[in-house]
């Protein structure tokens, strides 16, 4: 919490754009699902229910980069970079796209082989 006011207070003259998104209408609703999520994962914490905790973390740095994007929204990186500048040409896209599913029909059933044999061999130990 001390490390988020500071950078919101650098901000202010550091990275006016940046700011001035951070102080838009949707922040106030942000800041306190992420702060809900921290408090929560400290009490978790404190309760020793460890996955509770885990997944409360886990709520709290996905709320964190959202804002993040959010605040940047349009741009990759300010203030002159927007997403659709970086943009792929379409022929690109798509060979990425066919070498994705062409590299899933291999991946996935590799996946569950090892899923399979690690399994299997876990229940062998167990007897």
């Amino acid at each position: 919490a001390p490390a988020a006011a500071l950078v919101f207070v650098l901000a202010m003259e550091g990275a006016p754009m940046l700011f001035e998104r951070l102080t838009d209408w949707w922040t106030p609703w942000l800041l306190a699902a992420t702060s809900l999520s921290a408090i929560t994962a400290l009490f978790a914490l404190w309760q020793r229910r460890f996955k509770l905790a885990r997944n409360a973390v886990a709520a709290q740095v996905g709320l964190i980069l959202l804002g993040w994007g959010l605040a940047q929204y349009p741009y990759l990186i300010l203030p002159g970079i927007t997403l659709g500048d970086v943009v792929a040409p379409e022929a690109t896209l798509r060979a990425l796209v066919i070498a994705l599913a062409v590299g899933a029909v291999f991946l996935f059933p590799s996946f569950g082989y090892l899923f399979f044999v690690f399994k299997r061999q876990e229940g062998r130990a167990k007897r």
